[in-house]
Parts: structure tokens; sequence; C-alpha cells
């Protein structure tokens, strides 16, 4: 009888961390399709498939010690948690797989599949750079995994007295103060038995002290298809406004500078300027000509400036780890006869 024939892909996928929920993170297994017996042979049309994956701390596979990641699956991928399937953090567990048909046969399991179950590596917070007295904003934290990707996070708040209050779920309200004045944060996460901790300054705005607003909504995306030179974009919101909420007239010009930096306290001594006084929203950047080494841990920032001269702080550290690579010089090279 013909037996059908799974193939493992050797892919583990970071997912974002489902919302509302203070688990470590979920992570997306996924694997090739299956279509065929062994013998080349197309599986009949009316014939269902569906999946059955498993991992084991067992590299030989033993029947004992598979434990299912996910069960009779239609689909060629499936989420996990580490920690809600018993996987210790920091030890390599091996994954498997079989095809099952719905005419009860069922394929040989894949060859084991080793991977790494990830330790809680560092944490980072964003907060606003700067809070109007009496208003309240958000402060957000995000967990790097020794795997490399990077989770939402619900840590423990602190901090913010005598300026400032914290809730548990983030949120920083700023109380009137006398000049302006900083007011520390700090956040604590926890899991698997490792602890990380970060903290971050939110200066709290006295509102007869009248500047222009920091630049919002800071993000970076790429690489960049269409701009293959440049890949990383760091773009960021307009700034319409002064810090007591009145409008910036119509007339007047408004610039911005961006910087990255090694230090995620925003030092300005640190600060290397993607953009200077330009108009433009967004800058375009290679991570390489930036100096920027591959997997190292940078942070952007942005500063807007307006035609009086009044400059705004700069917005909240933007965390980012260098992925690019740079260009493949030329291989395979070869010379023919036209």
């Amino acid at each position: 009888m013909k037996k059908s024939c799974a193939v493992l892909l050797a892919c583990l996928a970071s997912a974002l961390a489902l919302p509302g929920q203070s688990r470590a993170e979920t992570l997306t297994l996924t694997w090739n399709a299956v279509s065929t017996y062994i013998d080349g042979t197309p599986i009949e049309s009316n014939v269902y498939i569906t999946y059955n994956m498993y991992w084991s701390s067992d590299a030989e596979l033993s029947a004992g010690s598979l434990r299912p990641v996910v069960t009779s699956g239609s689909q060629t991928n499936g989420t996990f948690d580490p920690d809600l399937l018993g996987m210790s953090r920091g030890t390599t567990v091996y994954i498997t797989g079989e095809t099952v048909l719905s005419t009860g046969e069922k394929s040989s399991l894949t060859p084991a599949y080793p991977w790494a179950v990830p330790l809680l590596s560092e944490l980072f917070i964003g907060c606003p750079s700067s809070l109007n007295e009496g208003e309240s904003g958000v402060c957000t934290a995000t967990a790097l995994w020794s795997a490399g990707p990077m989770t939402p996070a619900s840590p423990a708040w602190s901090g913010g007295s005598p300026y400032a209050s914290i809730g548990a779920d983030g949120v920083l309200t700023a109380a009137e103060v006398s000049g302006v004045q900083p007011a520390m944060v700090t956040a604590e996460y926890t899991t698997a038995g490792v602890t990380r901790t970060a903290s971050a300054t939110v200066m709290i705005v006295d509102l007869s002290v009248v500047t222009i607003m920091e630049p919002k909504n800071v993000n970076v995306s790429g690489p960049l298809a269409e701009s293959p030179s440049v890949p990383i974009r760091l773009a960021w919101d307009p700034v319409v406004t002064y810090t007591d909420g009145t409008p910036i007239p119509s007339g007047a010009i408004v610039d911005y500078s961006a910087y990255w930096t090694t230090d995620s306290t925003l030092s300005e001594s640190s600060l290397v300027p993607l953009a200077s006084s330009t108009l433009s929203l967004s800058v375009y950047f290679d991570p390489n000509v930036q100096g920027m080494k591959r997997n190292q841990r940078v942070y952007f920032t942005t500063r807007a400036k307006d035609s009086t001269g009044k400059k705004s702080r700069l917005s909240a550290a933007i965390p980012w780890k260098v992925s690019n690579s740079g260009l493949s010089s030329p291989s395979n090279g070869r010379v023919r006869r036209n």
C-alpha cells in the first residue's frame, strides 16, 4: 500500500504575542505541504490531509517522549507558546511531524529538527519623551529573546514619583510641576526564572515654559525593495502644536532632525545624525554606511524645530536590531564568447 510522506520545513518564525496575554511569547511553526505519496503519485483529490506535529527532548524521537504541538491541523502552520507546552528555556528540543490521510494512512515521522528554546535576553521600554503637566501617556515594553525575535511584554511598572504616577497598564500621568522635571519610570519583567529591567526618563513640562512638541509615532521599516541602495526608512508624524496645545501657525516652517545611537538614554553626545533640518517626514539610510554593525542594538530618535528657533525635546527611543548584512559581492563570474 502506498504511504504518504511529510517533510518538515526547518523554519520557526516569530509572531507577535497575543494581545492581553502575559505569557512570554507565541511562535509559529511552519512546514511544507504534502501532496504526493513517497513514490511520487499524487494524493487523490477526495482524500483529506491533516498533520500532527510534536516536540521531544529526545533526539531519537522515542514514542513515549513525543508531546503534541499541532494535532490534526489542516494548514501548514500552527502557533504555540513554549512555556505552555513545558519546553525548558535555554534547552534544545526536537520538532517532528507526520501526515495523516482520511483513509487512515500515516507517514513516518520527519527527521528531528533541533530548536533552542529562547531565553529572555533584554527588555526595552518606550515612553513619551515628555508630558505636559496634567496629561497622560502610555509606556510600552518589548522583550528581546535569545533567538532574535522581539515581542510585546507586560512588565511590572514602577517609579515616576513625585512628578508623575504610573499604573499597572503602563499609563503615566503627569503631576503639576514648577519648571521642567524628570520622572524616572522602571519596568521589571520575569519569565521562566529570568528577570530583566529597563528604565526611561520622561520630562514633565511646566506649561508656563512653552516649546514645540516632539515628533510622535516614530517608526522604522525595511528592508525596502523599492530602495535597494538605502533599504531602511525612519518615519514620523508631522508636529503641528506647541507643548501648551497651541497650534503652530500655518505660515511657520517646521523642520526635523533624526538620529541613531547605541545609548538607550539618548545622551546628546552619543547621537549620530541620520538627517538634519529636513522638511521631510522620513529619512532613508543604509545601516552599513552609517556604521551600524550586524545584530547590534541601536536606538532611533527625532527632534523638531520651528522657524522661530524653538526646539522640541527628543522623541522616545525606538529600539531596533540591525539585521541588514549589506550587498553581496559578485560571484560565479565567467567569460563567454559572443
